[in-house]
């Protein structure tokens, strides 16, 4: 049997340890419904509640409630930083290809990292790497950065481009397209 003294310290280091961890897979845009993310949320609250500093009932539902919530609310903040994050990429990433053109003009070629530059890099995480992404090759670069849903890559020659997204009110949604009635319907061809 643990001494409530050792109780109470591992009881802090697992809350602690809980809420690094929800703030860890939100700022890496992992789901929250997710296999890994799950896991965490039910494991790390179950072994606090287990490691309560007393025994009782209310004292481990509480310390039970408190390590989910404080998880969530933690998954929440890091999904809010990397969010940012991201938004700052959309809105600066041309200024950083703009940075290394210049690069290149002044130097010849262009940096080996992006800590070359003369700025202030967009992108920035507090637990995770930079969003902002740079791989330079021979003569070239490809910088990029991503969400868990799409990611955008630039290189010197074609700034960040949105996918061109024009649907056609006459064409079926991929969810209608099996209910139609013409059986040689097919989404690639226009009628």
């Amino acid at each position: 049997m643990l001494s409530t003294p050792l109780r109470k310290f591992i009881s802090a280091a697992l809350l602690t340890g809980t809420g690094l961890t929800g703030f860890w897979f939100g700022e890496g845009f992992l789901p929250l419904i997710s296999s890994r993310v799950l896991l965490a949320l039910i494991a790390l609250p179950l072994a606090t509640a287990a490691l309560a500093p007393h025994r009782d009932s209310f004292h481990v539902r509480t310390t039970l409630l408190a390590a989910a919530l404080l998880f969530i609310g933690a998954w929440f903040a890091g999904q809010t930083i990397a969010g940012r994050a991201f938004d700052e990429c959309l809105n600066r990433g041309e200024e950083v290809r703009l940075a290394l053109r210049n690069y290149r003009l002044e130097q010849g070629r262009f940096p080996q990292q992006l800590d070359n530059l003369a700025m202030d890099l967009p992108g920035q995480r507090l637990l995770h790497p930079p969003l902002l992404s740079y791989q330079p090759k021979e003569g070239d670069y490809r910088l990029s950065f991503a969400n868990a849903l799409v990611e955008y890559v630039a290189n010197s020659r074609y700034p960040f481009l949105l996918p061109e997204i024009d649907p056609d009110p006459k064409l079926p949604t991929a969810l209608e397209a099996p209910f139609q009635k013409e059986p040689a319907f097919a989404p690639s061809t226009p009628r």
